[in-house]
């Protein structure tokens, strides 16, 4: 069972979301309860839940505070977010904190439960991947221990998938504090090369997609000194898979500046995470080592579409779906999807729909 906990100051508020919620029926169990911002971080970090149910309002640390320390240390967490004020500053960070939904009180129950829903679709997928992908057998004294791990390393290979060293370094850290008391404990050397065996065959799966040849990555990182590859405390163990990656990235960027074909794929996929972002034509052609001229004539090629135009499409469908399922107002839609000009985007939207954003509260 996934494990679920509450964060709210008001007692009868979380009373009646435990009465609302179907938590047998969606394999889920409440672990916990927080009075506020503050203690609900403690918990978190304690508890290591996978689901977090919080409000906005509370003393001391704020629903706004909380969201941004739980999107920091623990990423991967899924969080449904309750208020009784429909303010938009709430919404905004609830929504660049990945919040799965964003309930206004009194709490529909079949809301409620239709996010619950959708968080437990989530976290099985993930442990499908983490299952299926990479076969590495990993010893942690509990299930809850694993599960965290397990997150922790589908967050780098995201960030792998982005070339983006800055984001592995930091969760590498977070990885290595989690590390660090488990085996304080009690010193496990054979846990230690497991993960950084399960770290390299994570990073040759990923090659083995890529431009380089595994083989080549490895001749790289064998030309540093032998007192650095191995795996003998926490610090040394993420010190060598950040630098294993390091060498990967920086040979991966450099392949890409120098290769002869584009793989259009890549740039799909690259604007299919970032579509919310500022990216335009020039800064996707400096990201792929690539002119413009050339992109947008083998994008459109391969798509049918401009790159603007496919941009706009990501981004029509994301609006549609704030303003019709989350019931945000237009203007929010708009600045949430990158429109800060709310008439341009009433433009695109009228082009992209055929009729004006309003018109979909009808």
């Amino acid at each position: 069972m996934y494990k679920v906990m509450i964060v709210d100051d008001e007692p009868w508020s979380r009373k009646v979301i435990k009465q609302l919620g179907e938590w047998d029926k969606l394999q889920l169990t409440i672990i916990g309860e927080a009075e506020d911002g503050t203690q609900g971080l403690q918990m978190v970090a304690e508890l290591a839940p996978d689901i977090v149910v919080t409000d906005m309002r509370m003393p001391g640390i704020d629903g706004v505070e909380l969201l941004k320390a739980l999107n920091d240390k623990h990423p991967l967490l899924k969080i449904i977010v309750m208020s009784g004020y429909d303010d938009f500053v709430y919404l905004k960070q609830a929504i660049r904190s990945q919040a799965k939904e964003y309930l206004l009180k009194p709490v529909d129950p079949e809301e409620l439960n239709a996010a619950l829903a959708q968080c437990v679709r989530e976290l099985q997928q993930a442990k499908q991947i983490s299952e299926v992908s990479w076969k590495t057998p990993l010893v942690f004294a509990d299930a809850a221990s694993l599960d965290r791990y397990l997150k922790y390393r589908q967050l780098i290979y995201g960030y792998m998938l982005d070339l983006n060293a800055s984001g592995i370094i930091q969760t590498l850290k977070s990885l290595g504090e989690f590390m660090e008391p488990i085996l304080a404990e009690q010193f496990d050397g054979s846990m230690l090369n497991k993960i950084g065996h399960d770290f390299t065959l994570m990073l040759e799966e990923f090659v083995s997609t890529s431009e380089l040849a595994w083989n080549h990555i490895i001749s790289e990182l064998e030309q540093q000194p032998s007192d650095q590859m191995g795996w003998n405390s926490v610090i040394e163990t993420i010190g060598q898979i950040e630098r294993m990656y390091n060498q990967a990235i920086a040979l991966l960027l450099e392949a890409r500046k120098n290769r002869n074909k584009l793989d259009l794929r890549e740039v799909t996929a690259y604007i299919n995470r970032h579509y919310k972002e500022s990216i335009t034509l020039e800064s996707l052609a400096a990201y792929f080592y690539i002119s413009k001229e050339h992109l947008s004539r083998a994008f459109k090629t391969f798509t049918g579409e401009t790159i603007t135009d496919y941009i706009h499409l990501k981004r029509m469908e994301k609006a549609k779906e704030l303003i019709v399922d989350h019931k945000l107002s237009i203007k929010h839609a708009a600045e949430m999807t990158g429109y800060p000009d709310l008439a341009y985007f009433y433009r695109v939207f009228k082009k992209h729909y055929g009729f004006a954003p309003g018109e979909l509260r009808k």
